[in-house]
């Protein structure tokens, strides 16, 4: 099963390590419910991802702090839990920051 999600991407990096190459990517949000009495800035997440994704960024023009749509999928973590495992990027999305909470439009 795969799905979209947008995010607020501040890194992606790619390793090889003895000839297996593995990617991670990571995000930002605000925290929500019980999370935000107990968090100062945002939240910070580590998601897998395909290699290839790392060159998909790349190509499209990243900037750190971008918002992005993520294509994802589902896989097995531990303890029967499932967790995304991102596997593309929608493109075309060329420099669309995320709007600063902190700034009020007049």
């Amino acid at each position: 099963m795969q799905f979209e999600m947008t995010a607020t991407v501040f890194s992606c990096n790619k390793v090889t390590v003895e000839g297996n190459t593995y990617c991670s990517i990571f995000t930002g949000q605000n925290p929500v419910g019980d999370n935000a009495a107990n968090t100062l800035g945002l939240e910070i997440t580590k998601i897998a991802a395909d290699p290839s994704v790392f060159d998909q960024l790349s190509s499209d023009g990243f900037k750190s702090g971008q918002s992005v749509k993520l294509i994802a999928k589902l896989k097995k973590a531990a303890n029967g839990k499932s967790q995304p495992h991102i596997i593309g990027i929608v493109p075309g999305q060329r420099n669309q920051q995320q709007p600063d909470p902190a700034k009020k439009s007049v």
